[in-house]
């Protein structure tokens, strides 16, 4: 058994991807957290090792390992494992989209910025400032709360 890999191309749209990620997400009912995976020791474990993969392949179970009670392995099926490799695969390409849509709207704010920047009133502005003579600067100054004139 392969996992069916995720079709960039089926899934380019953002939207489209999100909605097959929450989909497949939500066939994932089968993760729980550690503390609530039922326990079997390493010994019961090897001595009935059959019925045990039999029962993980077979139920879809998960069970969790105990060396000297230590937590040491957490035992799943094959399809368990590939379900936890696609969404490292999902994982990957939402980080993508996100990077992506992270410098696109860095783009967009430099390209607004710019266009602020090389606007006409930004010139005139510019230009009124170094062409003001000290007079000009002189009858447009306003003295502060604690200055004289």
């Amino acid at each position: 058994m392969v996992s069916e890999p995720i079709d960039k191309k089926e899934n380019s749209n953002t939207n489209g991807f999100i909605l097959h990620a929450k989909r497949f997400f939500k066939s994932l009912s089968w993760v729980s957290p550690l503390d609530r995976l039922p326990i079997t020791g390493s010994r019961d474990f090897g001595r009935g090792i059959e019925a045990a993969l039999n029962k993980i392949k077979d139920e879809h179970a998960v069970i969790r390992l105990q060396l000297r009670k230590k937590d040491t392995a957490v035992v799943m099926s094959i399809k368990q494992y590939e379900d936890i490799v696609k969404i490292k695969a999902i994982y990957e390409v939402l980080l993508k989209q996100l990077r992506d849509q992270d410098i696109t709207d860095a783009v967009d704010e430099y390209e607004a910025l710019y266009q602020s920047i090389t606007s006409t009133e930004s010139r005139q502005a510019a230009n009124a400032l170094f062409d003001t003579s000290s007079t000009e600067l002189a009858n447009t100054y306003q003295p502060g709360q604690t200055e004289t004139q």
